[in-house]
């Protein structure tokens, strides 16, 4: 009888297309810059590691890497260094004290273009069998490096705020990610939100928008509430989650890596 482990990959595998791979593939994207989604891409993925899942979290935005400053560290090799220079990528793996392991994006500021070179698809293979997630923080917008990680990943988690220009870039991300692959599976956060109907009002503008227009509906997973620790906890080069524990986009962000540690459904269709 297989474990539960065998029983959810194989879920995981009718569910997501392309060849199967042991860890699953999330990429944390966004329609526009300054919505959070580095600092929520580190904390699910240190939540995760807290609860004992095997997580690597992958910073991708060669242009303008900052994960590691999140987390404090100073690393010696970086991604940059691996797809560039062809440098071991696990020279480049950072094991934090909570279980969690980090491979940083760059130590200097690159071409985003470079992440799409074909080396992160040869990376991700190397670290397949290393944990169970793999997360990847990716750019903000729609470039052609950010389309290249959400193509790698298993399913994407898009970023959004309560702002328009945010939710509409947001629209825009999900309509060019499945012009290049329709099945993909997209969930959805809402950060910085005021309250609870803030955030799931402009889930529900977006999920609306994407059954008219674009024959599929992205899945809700949650919200964070608009807290100045969040800020604080940067300041400080501490993840939120570890920093302020008790608070409340602390608890919303474990809420939030319970959910995300479930597949997702596969995309509903619009009729």
């Amino acid at each position: 009888m297989p474990d539960q482990a065998e029983s959810l990959r194989r879920l995981v595998e009718h569910i997501y297309p392309g060849p199967p791979h042991k860890a699953r593939r999330i990429a944390f994207l966004s329609g526009k810059g300054g919505v959070g989604k580095t600092s929520i891409a580190a904390n699910i993925a240190l939540a995760l590691a807290r609860m004992g899942r095997r997580t690597i979290l992958v910073d991708c935005d060669l242009g303008l890497a900052n994960v590691d400053i999140l987390f404090g560290v100073q690393p010696k090799v970086t991604l940059d260094g691996v797809i560039t220079a062809g440098r071991d990528v696990r020279r480049a793996l950072i094991n934090l004290p909570s279980g969690l392991r980090l491979l940083p994006g760059a130590s200097t500021i690159v071409p985003r273009q470079g992440v799409s070179s074909g080396r992160l698809q040869q990376i991700l293979h190397h670290l397949d069998d290393k944990a169970e997630f793999i997360l990847m923080d990716g750019g903000a917008g729609i470039d052609e490096g950010v389309q290249y990680v959400a193509g790698l990943s298993d399913e994407v988690v898009i970023v959004s705020a309560p702002e328009s220009a945010a939710a509409l870039n947001a629209y825009r991300l999900i309509k060019v990610i499945l012009s290049r692959r329709s099945t993909t599976a997209i969930r959805l956060i809402v950060n910085r939100a005021p309250n609870e109907s803030s955030a799931r009002r402009i889930a529900a503008g977006l999920a609306r928008a994407a059954r008219e227009f674009l024959d599929t509906e992205p899945e809700y997973v949650g919200w964070i509430p608009l807290d100045p620790i969040v800020a604080q906890a940067g300041k400080e080069r501490r993840p939120f989650v570890e920093k302020y524990p008790g608070s409340p986009p602390a608890r919303a962000i474990v809420l939030l890596a319970q959910k995300l540690a479930q597949p997702p459904p596969a995309p509903p269709q619009a009729a």
